[in-house]
């Protein structure tokens, strides 16, 4: 599956981005946390890992929080979530 971005900031940027294919089954996978530091943003995330926990078994590998919301994942974490989880979730809060 891929997708075609526009990047509004340029004025001529296309990208395309090939996306991993959906598993079949959540079953034991393993997920990725990002906090973007927003109010809630965390708790809400941990709700959603200890339902996808209970549901699917899912075990949450690693939690980011970011710099503040407008900071992108650092390069560091980056490379943890692409090792260590099978997809991540970034939590918007407030």
């Amino acid at each position: 599956m891929s997708a075609d971005l526009f990047d509004p900031t340029i004025s001529s940027s296309e990208e395309s981005i090939n996306f991993v294919a959906r598993p079949k089954d959540l079953k034991g996978l393993r997920v990725g946390l990002v906090d973007n530091t927003k109010f809630n943003s965390k708790v809400l995330l941990e709700k959603v890992a200890e339902r996808l926990k209970v549901r699917y078994g899912i075990e949450t590998t690693h939690l980011d929080t970011k710099q503040s919301p407008s900071h992108g994942v650092d390069e560091t974490a980056v490379k943890e979530f692409k090792t260590k989880s099978d997809f991540v979730i970034a939590g918007i809060g407030d």
